[in-house]
């Protein structure tokens, strides 16, 4: 009975509720008429003011605003799929379907400041990739291959990014690689540094921009054991816009590390650079590395799209004098459409590169490419190619040797063949 009062109440005062709106809505009109008919109001003016009153209640109605920084959040992500073939130093054939799959978030909370977020596949032991293998959860917790298993998930980056002003931003935490570099080969693409960063971007006129890098990435951070190495890169360089078709970007990167002779070798190192007792770093990794592209729309009369020259050089400026394999460098071409989004957009890259064995430290080094070692020389040819918005195909093959002219599986070849059917929003 109680209930049924309750109901009955409730019921009451909507209806009287909804019968002061419609006498509310029924003065305003008798208002209105009345002005008209005393000649105060044109049928006019009443009449906008009806609109506006439609649309004022209208609003009334709406939900509360999202907030600025909500709106102002970019979700981001994509998928690959991977089949590779890997005849590593003449061992036996290699197949394997892999698969990677990532997702980032990134948002302005306010005029000045970003923050970044991602989350990818793979496992933290092996920050070069984030490819896992289908058939094996080697790498994950267990280390026995269970048909069907999960794949883990890991924290790829977590930054935040500040604009002091235009062209200056600051950024800390770990982020996707503030250096510009033209190819992967000294660096891999899935390395994200850990630290703090600078960009700096100022446009000097209408042809020519300065920019200036800055990056502070901590290596090893273990106060126990007294082993902290950073890695700190300084980065001039310049953009030139020779004429409307012709681009030149050029830099120079200084790489210095601390406390990293006589540490204990990362576990990620591909154990080519020389150690002590194979366990400790026998020398310094500080280096020069020039980089520059050339970029070219519509060469060759129209022939293709676009096309581009680039190369890299590091040289070892700490190694003593007696030590060998103190370079490296690479270069190539590319040309097609400058990017493979839509269908039938394609493109065309070749790589020549050699690296000596202390030129630059081996855990650094493009994965695919000689297990990411130093002590190689190699070639890589890639070809891209659309299949519609946002969705394309990457065939990438490897070929690489050894620099030490010995004989047995130090010398034999390594080939790499992967096919990639790419997805991302």
């Amino acid at each position: 009975m109680r209930v049924l009062l309750v109901v009955g109440w409730l019921l009451a005062a909507q209806l009287a509720q909804a019968a002061v709106a419609f006498a509310v809505e029924t003065d305003v009109d008798r208002l209105l008429e009345f002005l008209i008919k005393e000649k105060v109001l044109t049928q006019e003016k009443a009449t906008e003011f009806r609109a506006d009153l439609a649309i004022k209640k209208q609003e009334e109605k709406q939900p509360t605003a999202v907030p600025d920084w909500v709106q102002n959040i970019k979700l981001k992500g994509d998928v690959r799929t991977r089949y590779e073939w890997d005849q590593n130093k003449g061992q036996a054939d290699y197949n394997r379907a892999r698969i990677m799959a990532r997702l980032g978030l990134e948002g302005k909370i306010n005029n000045k400041v970003k923050l970044g977020i991602g989350i990818a596949t793979g496992s933290s032991s092996d920050p070069r990739t984030s490819y896992v293998t289908l058939g094996s959860n080697v790498g994950q917790a267990s280390t026995t291959n269970t048909p069907d298993s999960a794949k883990n998930v890991v924290l790829n980056y977590a930054y935040g990014e500040y604009t002091l002003f235009k062209g200056l931003r600051l950024i800390g935490g770990k982020f996707p690689d503030t250096i510009w570099r033209p190819t992967d080969s000294f660096w891999d693409t899935d390395i994200n540094p850990e630290g703090a960063g600078i960009n700096f971007d100022y446009k000097l006129n209408s042809k020519v921009g300065l920019f200036w890098n800055e990056l502070l990435n901590v290596l090893r951070n273990d106060a126990r054991t007294d082993q902290q190495v950073f890695m700190s890169v300084t980065q001039p360089g310049v953009t030139i816009a020779i004429n409307d078709n012709i681009n030149l970007k050029s830099a120079l990167a200084v790489n210095v590390f601390t406390n990293i002779k006589g540490a204990t070798r990362f576990s990620t190192s591909a154990s080519t650079n020389s150690v002590n007792t194979l366990t400790q770093y026998k020398y310094n990794y500080n280096s020069f590395q020039p980089s520059a592209e050339l970029s070219i729309k519509e060469p060759f009369g129209g022939l293709v799209p676009y096309a581009a020259l680039f190369g890299d050089y590091v040289y070892n400026f700490s190694l003593p004098s007696s030590a060998t394999g103190k370079g490296g460098y690479d270069f190539g071409l590319k040309f097609g459409d400058a990017k493979v989004q839509d269908w039938k957009k394609w493109q065309t890259k070749i790589i020549y590169s050699k690296l000596g064995r202390d030129a630059w430290l081996d855990i650094f080094p493009d994965s695919s490419r000689y297990s990411g070692k130093t002590n190689d020389q190699a070639i890589e040819a890639q070809f891209d190619f659309g299949l519609g918005k946002n969705t394309s195909l990457t065939l990438d093959y490897y070929y690489a040797r050894s620099l030490t002219k010995t004989s047995g599986a130090d010398r034999a070849a390594a080939q790499v063949l992967q096919l990639d059917w790419n997805l991302k929003f």
